[in-house]
């Protein structure tokens, strides 16, 4: 049965959305440090666009990456060299693709008015690089119509000559010297067996026959014609093997021997005879090969570490599985969750010998319910590397803009998180990135002045730590100005102006809205815009943000997200009649004070005494507004909890127990306070509403 068109095109659509951003990667880390495999890399990219641009019907893609190729073919042929102004032609023909696939009309209304500019470019470029080398290379990279193909291609050629091919005035070294003049003999395998003890020698026959890989522009059909005059009577096998050598048939695992083979470096009938030798002996393919010496060690090495990858790339195939299949799932999974809670309330309440049977196979399933959690949370967990690397492009054309020089740095790409938290935390970092680049790393002449490289470090990492992710923005640039941000928040009213505050306070006063210490407004920032939206992002994702700073050295911006967004580990604690939900993670420590512990302090409210250090107190019932059993702090308990650097005391009646929560989003007109971030229903069937602890504080704060 065929496929619909629009099911193509949809499948070119997911397909290019990969390979636009793999094509992005790459090209920025060619800049300044050329590397073949990664170019090689580059122009497979281009060459799958194309054919899959054609294959779904969108012609005018296929046309221009048609073209791109050529230009490709050429760097691939070293006959252009890879410098800034390819690079930058590269990226711009990538955002055509970007607009034309993905654009709005008025985009693609754009990309298309500008696609001449970009092929003039590059027919320019071609002009001149065949012109300037039309003396050294005789044109064999140069893609033309004579040529006939658009890319480079390899073809096994196999020649066995007869004896007395010398008396029709044809000499075999001649064919392999019109061969050299059109491509690269890549590898040649000379066949000696036939040849005489020296004494036996007659000079004017053709003992010698041949096999090589060959690398060309040419089609088929000219590679032909150079045998034109001996192909009737003597044995020339060609074959297009590019595929092939390339590794680009990964739909089947492939032996070591086929390997060598498809590269030219052992012969078929070398082949059959060590598969012969290896049912004999029961030995290695690989060492037989060896011992016979029929091919270098190198060359193994290199045929098993095709194999490798060609086995990796089968074993770890995937299946595109839309998100939302996987949030029906998890709902699922937190249903049953609460089912299986229900039934252990249950179980309480029945007498002993029954209740021990049963808690025995609650156990079990209990088990079994945290493993299959485990599975559905790994499979939505995602490398966050995909996502750093999108930030090479904004660096690169950011420190350009900018007129500086900027090393940037990535660590950590392995790193795993939830995929819903890696959807939302890039706005965030894209604000820490541009700030680091336009407050943070000096121009080069400013860097130099004060004893520093020219070029800045801009450092982006992840890492998991205390089953939390924390992910770095570091910059080497001078530091954030303390004097300035006091100077800025006591203009806001934020502090008075002999008002005492610590170091780490006043660093965070930049997440505040509208404050910027910026001399000037930038084209990247400097309008007071970006930090509040960051913090505000963050906590909504139930993370945290800190800031490091030390003047003349550079600022770190350290953020703190959990690794999902779906499942937490709560504490369920009691005021009143209600049931709240404190995330664990959150927690420090639980007290019940001693009445001398608890103050009042002019201008700060209540605090509470906990291991010598006063903390905020926050009455729960009062922030709410319901009733409580105790309004006495003394004969209740204080749960300690951290939001960032921050500790506050809160207020409740018991602890109820730790226990597996799966969260529920609550609209906005239901839940209007950002101290609450969602509800669970319990094994009651009661609804309990999970607090958030960073907009607490926050709401608290103000």
């Amino acid at each position: 049965m065929s496929i619909a068109i629009n099911e193509i095109q949809e499948m070119f659509l997911e397909e290019s959305r990969e390979i636009l951003q793999n094509l992005e990667t790459d090209i920025i880390q060619l800049e300044g440090n050329f590397n073949k495999e990664l170019f090689d890399n580059i122009f497979r990219y281009v060459h799958t666009l194309k054919g899959s641009s054609g294959i779904a019907g969108f012609n005018n893609l296929y046309e221009f990456s048609h073209q791109l190729e050529n230009l490709m073919d050429l760097v691939r042929s070293e006959v252009v060299k890879v410098d800034e102004k390819i690079i930058d032609l590269l990226l711009e023909c990538l955002d055509w693709f970007k607009s034309m696939i993905f654009g709005s009309d008025s985009d693609k209304k754009t990309a298309e008015g500008n696609k001449q500019n970009l092929l003039n470019v590059i027919f320019e470029i071609i002009q001149k690089s065949i012109v300037s080398d039309s003396g050294k290379k005789n044109l064999k990279s140069a893609p033309s119509a004579q040529s006939g193909s658009d890319r480079l291609k390899y073809y096994r050629i196999k020649t066995v000559f007869r004896e007395d091919i010398y008396e029709f005035g044809i000499d075999p070294l001649s064919i392999i010297e019109d061969l050299s003049k059109n491509g690269r003999i890549v590898k040649r395998k000379v066949n000696k067996s036939k040849l005489p003890d020296f004494s036996k020698i007659n000079p004017e026959k053709c003992y010698i026959s041949w096999e090589m890989i060959f690398e060309t522009e040419l089609n088929y059909d000219r590679i032909s014609e150079i045998f034109l005059f001996v192909n009737d009577d003597n044995s020339i096998e060609i074959s297009d093997i590019t595929e092939k050598y390339l590794g680009r048939d990964v739909s089947s695992e492939r032996k070591i021997g086929e390997i060598l083979v498809d590269k030219g470096i052992i012969s078929e009938e070398e082949m059959e005879n060590v598969v012969l030798e290896q049912q004999k002996l029961n030995s290695k393919i690989g060492d037989i090969i060896l011992e016979k010496g029929l091919a270098s060690k190198e060359d193994v090495n290199n045929a098993l570490q095709e194999q490798t990858a060609v086995r990796s790339r089968i074993e770890n195939s995937t299946v595109r599985v839309d998100t939302g299949k996987l949030d029906s799932l998890l709902n699922l999974l937190g249903e049953i969750v609460i089912n299986q809670s229900s039934i252990n309330r249950i179980a309480e309440e029945l007498d002993d010998e029954v209740v021990f049977k049963l808690k025995n196979s609650l156990h079990g399933l209990d088990r079994t319910t945290r493993e299959f959690q485990e599975q559905i949370m790994s499979i939505r967990m995602v490398q966050i590397g995909a996502t750093f690397e999108q930030f090479r492009r904004f660096v690169r054309d950011s420190a350009k803009e900018s007129g500086k020089e900027i090393n940037f740095v990535i660590e950590g790409k392995e790193t795993e998180l939830d995929k819903t938290v890696i959807e939302k935390i890039s706005d965030p970092l894209k604000h820490m990135i541009r700030n680091s680049i336009d407050h943070g790393i000096e121009t080069a002449e400013d860097r130099i002045a004060s004893g520093k490289s020219p070029t800045g470090n801009l450092t982006l990492r992840a890492y998991h730590q205390e089953g939390n992710v924390f992910i770095e923005v570091k910059d080497d640039g001078h530091g954030l100005n303390t004097v300035k941000i006091r100077k800025k928040a006591v203009s806001l009213g934020l502090i008075s102006e002999d008002e005492e505050v610590s170091e780490s306070r006043l660093l965070n006063f930049i997440f505040n809205p509208g404050f910027s210490t910026a001399d000037q407004i930038g084209a990247l920032s400097g309008r007071g815009v970006g930090m509040d939206v960051v913090r505000t992002n963050i906590e909504a994702l139930r993370g945290s943000i800190e800031i490091f700073s030390k003047s003349g050295e550079g600022t770190t911006i350290r953020i703190k997200l959990p690794l999902t967004l779906a499942i937490i580990e709560g504490m369920l604690v009691k005021v009143g009649v209600s049931i709240y939900i404190i995330p664990l993670l959150s927690i420090i420590e639980s007290i019940q004070p001693k009445e001398e512990s608890v103050k009042t302090i002019e201008g700060k409210g209540e605090v509470v005494m906990v291991r010598g250090e006063y903390v905020p107190l926050v009455r729960v019932y009062d922030f709410f507004g319901i009733n409580s059993k105790y309004q006495n702090p003394w004969e209740g308990l204080i749960v300690v909890v951290e939001s960032g650097e921050e500790r506050i005391g809160l207020l409740v009646d018991e602890l109820l127990g730790q226990q597996q929560i799966v969260i529920k989003n609550l609209y906005h007109d239901i839940a209007t306070s950002r101290a609450i971030s969602g509800a669970a229903i319990l094994g009651n069937g009661n609804v309990s509403l999970i607090i958030d602890i960073h907009g607490l504080t926050s709401e608290y704060r103000h």
